[in-house]
């Protein structure tokens, strides 16, 4: 029982024991771990920085690829509860290292154990749920598409309203068109400082923008020191992209392509400032992208400032109408009746010369000013080149001395020339290049056809910058009235360069002896000074005005004198003091009409190289013309009955023997002769000794007969000469006749705007002579007149009237059709080189053809008529139909159709033929006068989308003219009858009302 007792109680004990040692070694894990927490605090720590570290990485990663994408993509929600995670992420473990640090301190003295154990289990569970999170991004979209973007807001320019100048209407009309077009992808408006480029920009942006048919409109005011910069950050900005330190320029262009690939949008640069090449590509702007236009504006006719552009549009000055209009808008409509007023605001107007920005800022000086004085004050400012200019034109200044100072040494001096004129002087193109070479301006420029070239480049700068205008007249070129007194105020602080300008008669004698360049045009002259002291005086000025006589001594202290134009001004004679003259190289004395003899004198000014004497009283040109052994061009002309006025009882011949002989340096010779002269009789002396000049370059001469001309072509010096300017002869220009045409007055050929001054007139011929083959080859304009024989120009062969751009075809009794290309393919069938008729036309006259049947026979080639902009049928009473099919469809650049007298014309288009209904998109002006059989001008109503214009009197017979017309979106005016309108059927379509706004009954 012991034993057992023993064995139970030993048992007893073990089951005691063993639960009690098993708790023993709970407790002592426990503890263990715990310690642990404590123990390795320090590396746990460390591995929960280098998981935030690893955290904050991923983190940066997915914002960098957020941002890179931001344009087409947009972060998930899920990825921006992640986000926000991380961040609260961020801030726990900032606490807790906050924490660590304040508990650091007791690692080596006595241990808080249990602050240690909590905070080393928080460190170990963040770091548990740092990696976590970080685990979870690869579970997570972070980005998708974005949706797309309603349109962005248009900022407006809040450009001028549109009552104020009603001519910037038409002008962004014409914008908005272009930019419809989606082949137009690059858009140039250009003109001076001031002229409204900005305001017309600003109303298209406006209008685009409310259109709403872009999704993104940009604006942007280029300067000149930041450029690609200017655009680049506006671009950026309106694009609502984050600028970043981090993005090159190269990298947010990139972007900002990326971004605007697929948009439509339209760019609006304001480049007034800016004078060189901007290269859009580094802005991200592509011609790639399909839907993205440029529209800028700029001073200078557009020299791929912006690249390449598709249109271009030339912003000019405002009609006499709109600016006094805007001009009284600004100061106040009652101060008009003001009669003190009046008067002066006229003067003021001109002063600004139709440019928008000078009338609002003159305007805005005088407005709501009543007194007179001040107005009278302000004028004679505007007109003073020696006052300091006003503050508010002070930009205006500005602009143009910008400009003036990049100029070439060359061009300074030729633009500064123009001041010596009035404002608003139009010049034609010749003289002034005749001045620039008389005052050696072209010091490297020996002969006039490199100075004509030269001055026509130089002119056509000044225009593209925006520094001259062409004038009204074909040819001929003016400066801005403001740009004049600006240049006029430059010349007179150069050096040497001193102008003296006025309007005033009583000149002082310090004004003649200071003066370089003295400009009396249009002054009420009565008296001159007898002999002034000025052998400084380059140009000396005085056409136009009232001058009747020269003190005899006038020109003895002038030895200086360069350039003297006395164009139009009442002197009979001119004074023996001309032989002062002796360093003068250009001397214009044209439409003097009452002078009636030149001096001995004349043969004493050896520099001379221009004389001009056309349209004077001279019944004979004076030997001593022929003394002038420098001279290069002589101008003169002669009228019939000149002698009958001075009581010459002598017949003399126009032109001495020998004088053009003599005068082996001409480079350029023009005589202008009455076709009925009696005292032409020695016309073919005359050829013989213009034969034998060897430099000429330019002619304008009439051959009475064939013969003579002829004997030019093939004996020439000059025409055969071997230094060609352009194959088969050295002439730069000519204005010739061949034949005379009685009972016709001696007359300037009429004006074409061709390329070169090469004309050709050939009167009542009955052949194709060689001669004329050859020079028509040469020729620009030519005039076909009462040729006997010829029954179209296909006689003429295709390839010499390649190069034709003007063409007169008249009285030509036997001529059946213009071109006819069955007589051509007979006439030259073995001539594979015939070349393409009129492929350079721009202008066709045809008049009194009695027998002509239609303008073109046969086929057409593709670049046939393709240039024609004008063409005018009158008196061809056996043509029954204008049109073919085959003109048709070569006619896309014709702008302006005139049809008179034709008695039997039915048709303007066949009848039959396939029309397109986009045939004639240029057409803006339809005259069709006293044609009584005509039924139709097209038989399906065409777009006609340029058409304004149309005249109708009287076509008794077409009465379908609202089916016709009836989509032409431009229309502006119809001139009709009364009678013949109300006889109009009118289609079911058409609403009869629509019309009403075009009428104008005559």
């Amino acid at each position: 029982m012991e034993a057992l007792a023993v064995q139970a109680g030993g048992q007893g004990v073990g089951s005691l024991v063993t639960p009690a040692v098993e708790g023993g070694k709970s407790i002592f894990n426990c503890l263990r771990h715990k310690y642990a927490y404590v123990k390795n605090i320090r590396e746990n720590f460390d591995k929960l920085v280098k998981e935030e570290v690893y955290l904050s990485n991923v983190d940066a990663d997915v914002k960098t690829k957020l941002e890179r994408n931001k344009l087409t993509k947009e972060k998930t929600n899920r990825c921006e509860t992640w986000l926000n995670e991380v961040e609260n992420m961020k801030q726990e473990i900032e606490n807790l290292k906050v924490d660590y640090k304040n508990t650091s301190s007791y690692f080596c003295g006595l241990c808080p154990f249990p602050s240690l154990l909590k905070l080393g289990k928080r460190i170990v569970k963040k770091t548990t749920e740092v990696v976590e999170l970080r685990n979870q991004l690869g579970q997570i979209t972070t980005m998708h598409e974005k949706p797309p973007a309603p349109p962005v807001p248009v900022i407006e320019k809040h450009a001028r309203k549109k009552s104020d100048v009603p001519s910037f209407d038409s002008h962004v009309e014409t914008l908005a068109e272009w930019l419809e077009d989606e082949n137009l992808k690059r858009i140039c408006i250009w003109g001076p400082p001031g002229v409204g480029k900005t305001k017309i920009m600003g109303m298209l942006h406006d209008r685009v923008g409310k259109s709403g048919k872009f999704d993104i409109i940009f604006w942007v005011n280029v300067t000149a020191e930041g450029r690609i910069r200017d655009i680049l950050d506006e671009i950026w900005k309106r694009l609502d992209m984050k600028v970043d330190g981090n993005y090159g320029a190269d990298q947010r262009a990139n972007m900002i392509s990326e971004e605007l690939k697929d948009k439509s949008y339209v760019l609006f640069l304001d480049l007034d400032d800016i004078v060189s090449e901007i290269d859009l590509r580094k802005v991200g702007i592509h011609d790639e992208h399909e839907h993205g236009k440029v529209v800028f504006a700029c001073r200078y006719k557009n020299n791929n400032i912006c690249g390449g552009t598709d249109e271009e549009m030339n912003v000019q000055r405002l009609s006499d109408e709109d600016a006094e209009s805007f001009f009284w808008e600004i100061v106040g409509s009652d101060l008009k009746s003001n009669p003190d007023i009046k008067p002066v605001a006229k003067h003021i107007i001109k002063e600004c010369g139709g440019m928008p920005l000078l009338i609002k800022l003159i305007g805005n000086r005088l407005a709501k000013v009543d007194d007179p004085a001040i107005w009278r004050d302000l004028l004679s400012q505007l007109r003073s080149p020696t006052m300091e200019p006003q503050e508010p034109l002070e930009e205006v200044y500005k602009a143009f001395k910008l400009v003036y100072e990049k100029l070439s040494e060359e061009m300074k001096p030729c633009l500064l020339y123009w001041a010596v004129f009035p404002a608003g002087y139009e010049i034609f193109r010749d003289h002034i290049i005749d001045c620039w070479r008389a005052e050696q301006f072209f010091s490297s420029q020996r002969k006039l056809p490199r100075t004509r070239d030269r001055g026509h480049a130089i002119l056509d700068e000044f225009v593209r910058k925006s520094l001259l205008e062409k004038g009204r007249k074909w040819g001929h070129f003016k400066m801005y009235e403001y740009f004049q007194r600006v240049a006029l105020r430059i010349a007179n602080l150069e050096k040497n360069f001193n102008f003296f300008v006025t309007e005033d008669e009583n000149i002082i004698d310090e004004e003649w002896e200071r003066a370089r360049r003295v400009s009396l045009i249009r002054v009420r002259l009565s008296t001159l000074p007898k002999r002034p002291q000025c052998c400084g005086i380059l140009t000396l000025l005085l056409q136009e005005s009232c001058l009747a006589e020269f003190p005899r001594e006038f020109f003895g202290y002038m030895c200086g004198l360069q350039v003297l134009n006395l164009h139009e001004i009442r002197i009979t004679s001119l004074p023996s003091s001309i032989c002062s003259l002796t360093n003068l190289k250009g001397l214009f004395i044209n439409n003097c009409s009452q002078l009636v003899q030149l001096p001995s004198q004349i043969g004493d000014l050896q520099h001379l190289e221009i004389l001009d004497i056309r349209q004077t009283g001279l019944y004979s040109l004076p030997v001593e013309i022929g003394e002038l052994f420098n001279l290069k061009c002589l101008r003169v002309s002669f009228t019939e009955d000149v002698g009958k006025y001075n009581h010459v009882e002598e017949v003399k011949p126009m032109i001495p023997s020998n004088v053009i002989a003599r005068l082996s340096k001409l480079e350029e010779l023009s005589i202008d002769v009455s076709h009925s002269s009696s005292r032409y009789q020695n016309a073919a002396e005359i050829v013989r000794e213009i034969s034998e000049l060897e430099e000429l370059t330019t002619l304008c001469f009439f051959f009475p007969e064939l013969a003579s001309f002829n004997s030019f072509i093939r004996n020439s010096k000059s025409w055969k000469g071997s230094n060609t300017i352009s194959a088969g002869n050295s002439f730069r220009s000519f204005n010739i006749v061949v034949g005379c045409r009685r009972n016709n007055p001696a007359s300037e050929f009429r004006v074409f705007e061709c390329s070169a001054e090469k004309h050709l007139r050939f009167y009542a011929g009955n052949e194709f002579p060689n001669a004329i083959l050859e020079v028509l080859k040469q020729a620009k304009a030519l005039e076909l007149i009462g040729h006997q024989t010829a029954t179209s120009l296909s006689g003429f062969r295709a390839d010499n009237l390649q190069g034709v751009e003007a063409c007169i075809v008249e009285e030509c009794n036997q001529m059946e059709n213009i071109i006819d290309r069955d007589q051509t393919s007979i006439a030259f069938q073995d001539d594979d080189n015939m070349g393409v008729e009129f492929e350079r036309l721009k202008s066709l006259h045809i008049c009194n053809l009695p027998k002509l049947k239609g303008i073109w026979r046969g086929s057409i080639e593709s670049k046939s008529l393709c240039s024609l902009t004008s063409l005018s049928l009158k008196g061809c009473n056996s043509i029954g139909v204008l049109f073919s099919q085959g003109m048709i469809i070569r006619l896309s650049q014709l702008e302006k159709l005139e049809v008179k007298d034709c008695c039997v014309l039915k048709e303007i288009i066949e009848d039959g033929s396939i029309v397109e209904s986009h045939s004639f998109p240029k057409l803006k002006y339809l005259q069709l006068h006293d044609l009584p059989e005509l039924c139709s001008i097209s038989h399906i109503s065409l777009q006609w989308p340029s058409l304004e214009t149309v005249l109708i009197k009287p076509c008794m017979k077409l009465r379908n003219l609202p089916h016709t017309i009836k989509n032409a979106s431009k229309l502006k005016t119809i001139h009709c009858t009364e009678d013949w309108w109300n006889q109009q059927d009118w289609p079911h379509d058409t609403n009869k009302d629509d019309f009403k706004n075009f009428l104008s009954f005559i």
